[in-house]
């Protein structure tokens, strides 16, 4: 069952990123592949569902399709204020060459290739039921939903924050982010590992454990948390607060809920 489901999901990936990259090219913006990420793990929950109907695996998928949806438009409307994104731009210096046929294979499959990992647990959650393990369903989705608002919530206070003119050259230190610098990827991180609780409840599911994983090492090592620090590192003010913020979790936010 496991292996024909990953199977699926990835041929799906690989025409879902492939149109994608038909829209970037056609809008000549690397940084498109933003707007594509939320949506091809919808496609991969969705197929799950169509190959394997059951509560838990239409639950993994209605949770899975809010969190896509929400990032997208938070993705969508951050691009329409702004040009392309100087990772891509940076990126794309060091390729020589047709630079949109590396962007392909460097940009959009490799994604492609991301999200079938980091949605490890979407296709365990179709697997059979392990006895006595249901009610991992609920404390998965209890944790699911506390991420979804913690991530929402710290998106809205970074967006008024950046908004407001008078801000410009300010840290924001305030709301969840007096708790967490990335309190945003906080929530994105707690949500994946609630993915991650609800596939434990079947056969094999602590395999899906490697998305979650994926996602939290890509966050913290690579590609969320490492490029917007590098790059606030050098303003004192963001030093200071390096100095006495954690950088993901949030756990003096997190002692007063326990206290």
């Amino acid at each position: 069952m496991a292996g024909h489901t990953l199977l699926v999901g990835a041929i799906l990936l690989f025409t879902y990123m492939t149109l994608w990259f038909v829209v970037a090219r056609a809008r000549k913006r690397l940084d498109t592949v933003d707007m594509a990420w939320g949506g091809g793990f919808i496609v991969v929950a969705w197929a799950v569902v169509v190959q394997h109907a059951s509560l838990r695996s239409m639950i993994v998928a209605i949770l899975v399709s809010l969190w896509g949806v929400r990032l997208f438009l938070h993705i969508f409307r951050r691009a329409r204020k702004s040009g392309e994104d100087p990772r891509y731009a940076e990126m794309a210096k060091k390729w020589r060459g047709n630079v949109w046929l590396h962007a392909y294979f460097m940009i959009f499959l490799l994604q492609g290739l991301l999200i079938w990992i980091v949605s490890l647990p979407v296709a365990f959650a179709g697997g059979e039921s392990l006895n006595g393990w249901g009610w991992l369903l609920g404390v998965g989705v209890a944790i699911w939903l506390f991420g979804f608002i913690f991530e929402s919530i710290a998106d809205s206070q970074l967006g008024k924050f950046i908004s407001n003119p008078q801000n410009k050259g300010s840290v924001l230190q305030t709301g969840l982010w007096r708790y967490s610098r990335h309190p945003n990827y906080f929530g994105e991180v707690t949500q994946w590992w609630a993915i991650g609780v609800i596939a434990l409840s079947t056969t094999f599911g602590w395999l899906g454990l490697l998305g979650p994983l994926m996602l939290t090492f890509l966050i913290v090592f690579v590609s969320g948390i490492p490029p917007i620090e590098n790059r606030k590192k050098s303003d004192p003010a963001y030093r200071e607060y390096m100095r006495h913020t954690s950088p993901l979790i949030p756990w003096r936010f997190l002692a007063s809920l326990m206290s």
